[in-house]
């Protein structure tokens, strides 16, 4: 398994752990405590942040090759998936009130951040796992 399929587990795996985590809590307290107090559970999405560690714990291998064509065509399909899910997810968001509730919809300023950040981590883990589909989940004959 080279590096950058290593970064890539490591990515999705905090995502998934952040996400997990933060639906559940937003479960929990909406049946405790109610429904505003119960955002407060997706508070535990800040946990993805550290799939942003993933190239300072998987350290450059030295005297080896980093990347050859192949892996930059692998990488530049993958952040193209990203990018399409998230804009996928982004015009769901943001289309969906005009769609369930008609035309006079509309989406207040608080939604955006986290439109902003349900895209962003979409496009993580799309990208993240768009590399490991094409490498083939972890074979050991990609080195």
């Amino acid at each position: 398994m080279n590096r950058v399929q290593k970064m890539a587990w490591w990515i999705a795996i905090w995502i998934s752990i952040s996400v997990v985590a933060g639906c559940t809590a937003f479960g929990v307290l909406y049946f405790t405590v109610g429904l505003p107090k119960a955002f407060a559970g997706f508070g535990f999405l800040g946990i993805a942040g550290f799939g942003g560690l993933g190239p300072s714990v998987f350290g450059k291998d030295k005297g080896k090759v980093q990347c050859d064509e192949r892996d930059k065509a692998i990488n530049r399909r993958a952040a193209v998936a990203g990018f399409g899910a998230a804009f996928l997810i982004t015009g769901l968001a943001c289309m969906a009130p005009f769609f369930l509730l008609g035309s006079k919809a509309t989406i207040s300023i608080v939604w955006l951040p986290n439109i902003f950040m349900a895209a962003g981590l979409t496009s993580f883990f799309v990208h993240s796992v768009a590399i490991l589909v094409q490498y083939g989940w972890g074979d050991k004959s990609n080195e």
